[in-house]
């Protein structure tokens, strides 16, 4: 799937002109505030007359409202250090725009690009007047591929035994979470890779919408956002859509402008677009070819490195049956459930006396004897920590499969850039 595209889009030669800047180096500017886009200044200094002067007036990024979700665009109206050229920087994921979501989606590079420059074009019309947006150059796109894992718990275990995995030029970034490990340097501009889980991620996703949807009413209602909110909650709320984004382990690899030219393929949008195309043809899909090529050396290292596997579902419903109990208002209470799936973790992770020596002997016992309620002895709890060392180390690969021709649902419809 095609994640998510980065694009800079330069401004026509006739709407540029010259000006010197405050080290009296020529500089390429364009006429900011006749642009019809939001500035902000950097700097208001009093003019000794009871008003102010402004200046260091720019563009700040801006989310623009879509369809669905909001598009990350700003104006940069001159040339400064790299920047040879002013211009506009456009990111989004196509898919979202798209459909208003990223579970799954098009591969398409110029339905991407099409869709983010239509809601440009739409938004600021005087802005999108003066862009040369045939000249539009790709600055990065995002490939993502996923692999189905049994259940949440097994796709935390993964995402555990990922960190610290490299190989080659892909090294491990250090900052990772919970539910994401990331590779590659922030600052690179090659190619980046990040792993995490889609379930997580979509639930924030929905809980955002629910929030957003409920916000535009009211004093605070504003049509074309309320209309984005709504559709987009519509959208999430879909109970096929939240299954499939269930156990998703997700490999997002970025490849940048440089890691293309170094691989003779055009960065210029519409080249690309006949490039991916042509391609396609032949039979190969670009996105997969370039998600690859980024991911291969992570997955040779993945050979030969194992995890645990730790498959305790039936233990947690057994204590759920057992022990939930219900209030007044058929309100279920798992606490005790909870608590008592705790300490048969940590007897399995950490052994019978260090989990013994962890709480009062009281307690331990009591929880002992409550486990043993649900079908366990207490000799299987305390040789657990040995068998489970035993018996359930796999390797990495066996969990991480990409399947390439089941990425998407049998109810996917590819959508267009007019519905969107």
């Amino acid at each position: 799937m095609l994640d998510k595209i980065h694009l800079f889009v330069p401004f026509r030669v006739d709407a540029i002109a010259t000006s010197t800047g405050k080290r009296g180096n020529e500089l390429l500017v364009v006429d900011l505030e006749a642009l019809g886009v939001p500035l902000r200044a950097t700097s208001v200094l009093a003019d000794g007359k009871g008003g102010y002067q402004v200046e260091d007036i720019s563009h700040a990024w801006e989310s623009l409202s879509t369809g669905f979700t909001p598009l990350a665009f700003k104006v940069f109206h001159q040339s400064l250090g790299k920047r040879v050229q002013p211009g506009v920087e456009l990111k989004a994921s196509p898919a979202k725009l798209l459909q208003g979501h990223n579970v799954f989606g098009p591969t398409s590079i110029r339905k991407g690009g099409e869709v983010m420059l239509k809601w440009l074009a739409g938004s600021y019309p005087k802005l999108w007047a003066l862009l040369d947006w045939q000249a539009a150059e790709i600055y990065g796109i995002d490939c993502t591929y996923s692999a189905r894992l049994p259940d949440e718990r097994t796709a935390l275990q993964l995402i555990q035994a990922l960190r610290g995995v490299s190989n080659g030029q892909t090294r491990n970034r250090g900052d990772d979470y919970e539910t994401t490990a990331y590779w590659g340097s922030k600052e690179t501009r090659l190619r980046k890779l990040k792993a995490y889980l889609k379930g997580p991620e979509f639930r924030r996703q929905l809980h955002e919408a629910i929030k957003a949807a409920r916000a535009y009413g009211g004093a605070n209602f504003v049509p074309s956002q309320a209309f984005a909110a709504h559709r987009l909650l519509a959208v999430l709320q879909n109970p096929a859509l939240q299954e499939w984004a269930e156990n998703l382990l997700r490999l997002e690899a970025t490849v940048m402008h440089r890691w293309l030219e170094r691989r003779n393929i055009p960065t210029n949008l519409w080249a690309l677009c006949d490039y991916q195309e042509r391609l396609l043809e032949q039979g190969t899909c670009f996105i997969q070819w370039c998600w690859e090529q980024v991911t291969k050396e992570l997955f040779a290292a993945f050979e030969g490195i194992s995890m645990r596997v730790i498959n305790d579902e039936k233990v947690l419903a057994a204590l759920k049956a057992r022990w939930t109990k219900f209030g007044k208002n058929g309100k279920a209470n798992e606490t005790v459930a909870l608590n008592l799936f705790r300490t048969y973790r940590s007897i399995k992770d950490y052994g019978w006396q260090e989990t013994m020596d962890s709480m009062s002997r009281a307690t331990f016992y009591r929880h002992v004897d409550q486990i043993c309620e649900c079908g366990l002895s207490k000799a299987a709890l305390q040789k657990l920590k040995m068998d489970d060392q035993k018996n359930n180390v796999v390797p990495i690969l066996r969990f991480l499969q990409v399947d390439f021709s089941a990425q998407r649902p049998d109810w996917y419809v590819e959508p267009s850039v007019e519905a969107a």
